[in-house]
């Protein structure tokens, strides 16, 4: 709000004699224009940010008039009401001096020789001065964030041109309040809060944790001493980022708003900008990625060279890790918008994520899911490989956890011989993922290795594999189809209790006796004795074919 406060202009010469006799706490409000009432009923004639000049002719015999006039200028939004007394009353009424204490409306006396021409025209004059210069500053400031702009400065640039305009530390954060670009120079705040400033901005998990908890929509302050102006950068709904403007007061002055408003605009500028070149590049990953796949590549150097252009660091072995998150899953069928602003956040989770724990590896726009080409560190054998793939995919999960909803999961495959060799990888990725999450391993990151059994069927011919299901459960399944029974079940929970039958009896919340006689009708329908290590094993095989296929 361009303007004067009260404050400033009651130290004008045009105010001099002038009194604040009511209403300190709101001195600071800003006077925008100024207004002489002439009529009783006045609050149909004024507008906020006015600073209304009386004698108060016009109520000068009617106490309830008197009464109701300023709370119905607080209302309306007035600067404040200045009286000159004495000629057509006496005194300011003390009643409407407390209501402008209990409201904070400025309520001013003027002197009994005040010329209402001798105050409207140096004011109006003072505030016009002021309008122009605010806009000459926005002017430059436009005219140096549009250079910035049009020379490709980014946004390291944009924050270091808003920390001189504002003389104050500020920061850009992502919507996950991971710093973006800072400038955190413009002024000393000595050692130890300088220190906790910079911490301050890096840590973006202490940040995000006091930033949620936050009272304020725009203000909060950082281990009780560290404070900030926070604006969002919002497009079309979305929030792309955060501004903190730190150290400052908890609203931003009328010189001040306009800079961070125009900066906030290059920003969305330059994010989008940055989105729609991250996002030709994840095509070309994609395609990339593909091409090898496919066969389409089977030079080493080529894809060695292609692989640097992308920034990513993969010479030797590597393990391959998708990521599947089941909402995501689910919505990308009918929205398809929301769902690619999903996956956005998702792959930019994980990049985040990796930078600090290895820097180098490939992350890759798969579809509905997210590619991870993880490079293992020269001399690693299989098993420190499977437990590093392991906790990396760990981590980013629970980073993803944090920042999207729904639950993520993750196929790992063995050690690849380098990128010319990912299409084994990725398929032992694709197969851990895919019967991972049918709930057939349990847990959240499924590894090849870990398919067990499954690994041979998974390769083996289908219409054997099916026949030999059919060979061994067919009687059980249609049984239980039959009588709305579950011999199945019966069967599924004595082998996962290794033929332990009070736990196998425990396990499904079921009488000893009672699971007693289903293992014998279970040996009655299918004619096989859970007793005959053969027939278990049949029993056993025949039971992953099915939850495999089902």
């Amino acid at each position: 709000m361009i303007g004067i406060s009260v404050r400033d202009a009651l130290e004008l010469p045009a105010l001099r004699g002038a009194e604040l006799v009511g209403g300190a706490a709101g001195i600071d409000r800003i006077i925008q224009s100024i207004n002489i009432m002439e009529v009783p009923d006045v609050g149909s004639y004024v507008k906020p940010a006015e600073l209304l000049l009386t004698t108060a002719y016009p109520i000068r015999d009617d106490k309830n008039a008197q009464e109701r006039l300023v709370p119905e200028l607080w209302e309306k939004g007035l600067a404040g009401l200045a009286i000159k007394p004495q000629r057509y009353i006496s005194e300011i009424p003390e009643l409407m001096i407390r209501q402008a204490d209990e409201l904070g409306f400025p309520l001013i006396r003027l002197p009994i020789d005040a010329a209402f021409t001798e105050i409207i025209n140096p004011l109006l004059m003072e505030i016009l001065n002021r309008q122009a210069v605010i806009l000459q500053r926005n002017e430059q400031i436009s005219q140096a964030l549009a250079g910035i702009m049009l020379r490709g400065g980014g946004l390291d640039e944009i924050v270091r041109a808003l920390a001189g305009f504002l003389a104050l530390p500020v920061s850009i954060h992502d919507a996950s309040l991971r710093r973006m670009a800072s400038w955190l120079n413009p002024r000393d705040f000595g050692v130890e809060l300088n220190k906790l400033l910079r911490e301050s901005v890096a840590d973006w998990r202490r940040l995000s944790t006091v930033f949620r908890a936050r009272k304020e929509s725009d203000h909060f302050l950082f281990d009780g001493v560290c404070g900030a102006v926070v604006r969002p950068v919002v497009v079309a709904g979305e929030i792309y980022a955060y501004v903190f403007i730190w150290e400052a007061d908890k609203t931003l002055s009328e010189r001040e708003v306009p800079s961070v408003e125009q900066a906030i605009t290059m920003i969305a500028l330059e994010i989008n900008k940055q989105r729609a070149i991250a996002s030709v590049e994840a095509q070309f990953k994609s395609s990339f990625i593909e091409s090898i796949i496919d066969g389409e590549i089977d030079s080493a150097e080529s894809v060695l060279s292609r692989a640097e252009a992308f920034g990513w660091q993969l010479p030797g072995t590597m393990t391959v890790l998708l990521f599947e998150n089941q909402e995501l899953q689910q919505i990308s069928v009918k929205d398809l918008l929301n769902a690619g602003r999903r996956k956005s956040q998702m792959m930019d989770s994980i990049a985040a994520t990796l930078q600090g724990l290895s820097h180098g590896s490939g992350v890759v726009d798969f579809g509905n899911r997210v590619m991870v080409l993880y490079g293992l560190q020269e001399g690693w054998d299989s098993k420190a490989g499977k437990k590093a793939s392991e906790k990396i995919a760990g981590t980013c999960c629970k980073e993803l956890e944090r920042q999207t909803p729904g639950r993520t999961l993750v196929g790992i495959s063995r050690p690849a011989a380098g990128l010319l060799h990912i299409k084994e990888g990725v398929e032992q990725a694709k197969r851990a993922l895919e019967y991972g999450r049918r709930d057939l391993l349990g847990g959240q990151l499924f590894h090849f290795d870990d398919l067990g059994l499954y690994r041979i069927l998974v390769n083996s011919d289908e219409a054997e594999i099916r026949q030999f299901q059919q060979d061994v459960l067919g009687q059980l399944i249609r049984y239980d189809e039959k009588n709305d029974s579950n011999l199945l079940e019966t069967l599924d929970a004595i082998l996962a209790s290794d033929m332990n039958l009070v736990k196998a009896a425990q396990r499904m919340y079921i009488h000893y006796n009672t699971l007693r006689y289903r293992m014998n009708r279970i040996r009655e329908v299918s004619g096989l004795d859970l007793k005959l290590p053969e027939h278990r094993l049949n029993l056993q095989v025949a039971l992953k074919i099915w939850r495999m296929k089902s």
